[in-house]
């Protein structure tokens, strides 16, 4: 039986969003699980960096801040975030984090799919 035990310093480093994003997958929809959760992720934006505005149609998001501070965009709304805040982004809703800082900021995504495929569905805004 394969160990569900995992060190976020063995799983690889992915470059994400057009280069604007660092991750560690989490929890992958190339895995099988019995629940409605597609991905999770540790991720982080370097200094003066910005996520694509982007939406995901097939379910909602949920932000996680662990540290630093920044801004996130949910709709239309810019919101400042900082270590310990909690965002949810409904699904079909555009979004995008902002670090204005010269530190990390490093945060938690967990996204949720109601499709029945295991596909990431993502639209980029331009």
């Amino acid at each position: 039986m394969k160990s569900n035990l995992r060190n976020i310093t063995d799983i690889p480093t992915e470059l994400i969003h057009n280069n604007t994003t660092l991750r560690k997958r989490l929890v992958s929809t190339d895995e099988h699980h019995t629940g409605d959760i597609a991905t999770m992720n540790y991720a982080w934006l370097e200094p003066k960096k910005q996520l694509d505005i982007h939406t995901h149609i097939d379910g909602e998001e949920f932000y996680f801040f662990l540290e630093g501070t920044g801004q996130m965009l949910v709709g239309e709304e810019w919101l400042p975030v900082t270590k310990d805040d909690f965002v949810i982004v409904p699904a079909a809703t555009n979004h995008s984090v902002k670090n204005n800082t010269d530190k990390n900021l490093v945060f938690l995504t967990i996204r949720t799919q109601q499709a029945t495929n295991n596909t990431d569905i993502m639209n980029i805004v331009p």
